[in-house]
């Protein structure tokens, strides 16, 4: 018995040092491409990042000089190391666009998007060679297992990001893996009931939502990077009806981020064909808020039609 549990302890030690080896060549080898993934076009000055309100209200390819890389359920923690890592491979950068919705910064956010298991595995294939130690450490301590199965899968993904870096435009105003808008074709108006519209909801703020937006606009700062906090559309019903404390909340943390802009664009006016759901725009809406924000960043652009 003894000699099966010292052939069997072995064998594990051997598989996990194999998947350990693997992990770690698959995250030197995306890292040694970062100067062929992440350069954008000079001509990209702006930035959209956040989760899915940037993700479907903000169609890139309509607003000159801009790049989207937000994603659905994306916590402020992945965006830090995702602004991280593209301010450095790209100077020109001037103002990155921060989605910061009313509920971003609730508990139940923090418990959804950073420690539960879907958003875990989903992030961490994608960005596990962009977090540091501390988000290591973290993640592993919150859901060790969610965690390990985003790690086993993030060699896939790294693979083929570094596969289409040797085949990407150094010009390319996108970055494969890294997010990007969403065309949605969708109108749920009457199957949402929002989330953050029950008056009674607890409102308790996320700790990590919270650090890690502040670390985003201290790196901006670091880089001479302006950080612009977009508030998207939301649907008049969902506005009317948020929690109070859950908006008193939001605005106590922007009020800390006083060095720092406020764009809310909450209500936007849009008719009803517009949107998604209460929260997120489709496709319509899209097209009419991001030839909104084209002419506030470009204004050249209507002069020229």
């Amino acid at each position: 018995m003894k000699i099966f549990l010292l052939k069997l302890l072995i064998f594990v030690l051997i598989i996990t040092s194999l998947i350990a080896g693997v992990v770690m060549l698959s995250d030197s080898m995306i890292k040694d491409r970062e100067g062929s993934l992440l350069p954008l076009s000079r001509e990209v000055c702006y930035v959209f990042a956040g989760n899915s309100t940037i993700e479907c209200a903000v169609d890139d390819s309509r607003i000159k000089h801009s790049v989207n890389i937000a994603q659905a359920g994306e916590a402020y923690m992945y965006t830090y190391v995702k602004l991280k890592a593209l301010l450095s491979e790209n100077e020109q950068v001037k103002t990155v666009f921060l989605s910061f919705s009313f509920a971003d910064i609730m508990m139940e956010k923090e418990e959804s998007w950073l420690f539960g298991n879907y958003f875990i595995i989903e992030k961490v294939q994608y960005y596990n060679h962009l977090l540091g130690k501390p988000e290591k450490v973290l993640l592993f301590h919150k859901n060790p297992l969610a965690y390990l199965k985003g790690v086993i899968k993030s060699v896939v993904k790294s693979a083929e990001s570094v596969i289409m870096s040797y085949r990407r435009d150094p010009n390319s105003e996108s970055i494969p893996n890294f997010g990007g808008y969403k065309h949605l074709i969708r109108d749920r108006l009457d199957a949402d009931p929002g989330l953050e519209m029950n008056q009674t909801q607890v409102a308790d703020q996320s700790q990590y939502q919270i650090k890690y937006l502040r670390l985003i606009s201290e790196l901006c700062h670091e880089k001479s990077v302006d950080l612009i906090l977009l508030n998207p559309p939301k649907y008049r019903s969902y506005n009317e009806n948020v929690n109070r404390e859950i908006k008193g909340n939001w605005m106590k943390v922007r009020q800390s981020l006083s060095a720092d802009s406020l764009l809310d664009l909450s209500a936007f006016p849009l008719p009803d064909s517009c949107y998604a759901d209460l929260s997120h725009l489709n496709y319509r809406g899209a097209r009419v808020f991001s030839d909104h924000l084209n002419i506030l960043l470009n204004p050249d652009s209507l002069l020229a039609k």
